[in-house]
């Protein structure tokens, strides 16, 4: 359908349901404060399509269309939305076309009573206090997992499939496929773009990762979270103040925490675990065990009574909750060789066929450069594809934007980001660039060159 303006939270997107946040995922990534590149009304089409059950994406195109296509990876398991205000407006400003997916994942995440989830095998009962989420009794349930579980390597190969939909729509609309096609995504996103640059570079001419999660069989979210849910009580027991455990959680490959006097948000580290809904490192942990392990084993009863990892406080009545609905489960999590072969199976080889442009934050609690930016570079390297890589460690910066709200001094990454895809263009086009050194440690967005 054509609209007026295209842009976001201005075209009209459909209505929320349970778990499915349209306007919400964009907004929720878009650091307060910063303008958005898209500063007056853009007309074009807006497509709404699908590739199968629970499958949605969307293109836009343009009417002033400069003849290129831009697909998004897309963060977390978010909506296909999600990278409306980040990556959509700059797009479509620019004159692109652009399109993005769902993965597949029908919706994010629902929060519910116990009783009424459909399967208590798959519900993450929720350990901590924040929100009064504990006390209440309330699980999550999520899309990834529940109708079906829909696997990473399917996400991975999502955007690729994307892109030959989004094509064949620009064709259909403008009498002609894109000239060029480039890629962007931020996480799970970032590290559909890796894949895409190494197994289907045919469908690409470059692309730009941000906090690009890695994944190998031996190094990759399940082999460091569990590290941090071990620790995290004991330090939030003492106040922020355990020297000890403070320097053991940095040694297991995560940045310093970042202290403040600020109501709500004493620890960085404290709200990506405990304080701060959703829980990053526990919840994914529990997510990720479940749908790569086929060893791993949930169940949670009626009326959850499962203790808070930090004070051991729980309701009264018997622990109605086993295996990984307990959070010492989580905490003692080692993936199983079965989960290794699955992870295998869509590691990233480094062997890049196209241009890559990567950013990370060196404040990132969640996917910490030390266990995602770094080994991706080590695998470019050692693939022999570093002529077609430049990554940059941004100062100060989370993993979200949203976190810069929180203070901490921390640094929005999305300029950055912007940036990465000037650079990006420059190495697709050939043009002389001043080389740095890769992972050079930056603090403005004019740093990468």
């Amino acid at each position: 359908m054509h609209y007026y303006d295209l842009r976001a939270g201005r075209v009209p997107l459909p209505a929320p349901a349970p778990g499915y946040d349209p306007a919400g995922d964009a907004a929720h990534l878009f650091p307060t404060g910063l303008s958005s590149p898209a500063t007056s009304p853009i007309s074009g089409l807006q497509i709404l399509d699908s590739l199968g059950e629970g499958h949605r994406f969307v293109v836009r195109i343009p009417d002033d269309w400069n003849g290129d296509l831009i697909a998004c990876g897309t963060p977390a398991t978010r909506s296909e939305f999600a990278n409306d205000a980040i990556f959509g407006d700059f797009a479509l400003a620019r004159g692109y076309a652009f399109a993005s997916s769902n993965k597949g994942i029908p919706y994010n995440a629902t929060v519910e009573a116990v009783c009424v989830t459909p399967d208590p095998t798959l519900a993450y009962p929720v350990p901590f206090d924040a929100n009064g989420m504990r006390e209440l009794g309330l699980v999550v349930r999520f899309g990834a997992l529940w109708p079906k579980a829909i696997s990473v390597r399917a996400w991975h190969e999502d955007l690729a499939k994307l892109i030959v939909a989004a094509k064949a729509h620009v064709r259909t609309a403008k009498g002609r496929e894109p000239k060029r096609t480039f890629a962007l995504g931020l996480s799970n996103g970032g590290g559909q773009v890796r894949y895409l640059l190494e197994r289907s570079p045919e469908l690409v001419d470059g692309g730009v990762e941000w906090a690009g999660v890695y994944w190998s069989a031996e190094d990759n979210i399940l082999s460091y979270l569990p590290r941090f849910l071990q620790l995290m009580p004991q330090y939030v027991r003492s106040g922020y103040r355990d020297k000890d455990v403070h320097d053991a959680i940095v040694a297991s490959g995560f940045p310093p925490d970042r202290l403040q006097e600020v109501p709500g948000h004493r620890s960085l580290w404290d709200d990506h675990y405990a304080n701060l809904v959703p829980h990053y490192a526990d919840l994914t942990t529990f997510l990720f065990a479940l749908l790569l392990d086929p060893r791993a084993e949930s169940w949670v009863g009626p009326n959850p009574n499962v203790p808070n990892p930090v004070s051991g406080a729980r309701g009264g009545g018997p622990l109605n909750a086993t295996a990984l609905a307990l959070p010492a489960a989580r905490a003692d999590y080692v993936p199983s060789p079965e989960a290794k072969s699955a992870i295998g199976d869509f590691a990233f080889s480094g062997a890049l066929e196209r241009p890559l442009v990567g950013i990370a934050g060196t404040a990132d609690v969640f996917i910490t450069p030390q266990h995602h930016a770094a080994p991706y570079l080590d695998a470019v390297r050692s693939a022999g594809r570093a002529d077609r890589y430049r990554q940059f460690l941004v100062d100060g910066g989370p993993h979200v934007d949203a976190y810069v709200a929180y203070g901490y001094g921390l640094r929005p990454q999305l300029p950055f980001a912007w940036r990465a895809f000037d650079l990006m263009l420059a190495m697709v086009e050939g043009e002389s660039l001043e080389r740095r050194e890769d992972a050079a440690l930056i603090s403005d967005p004019s740093d990468i060159r």
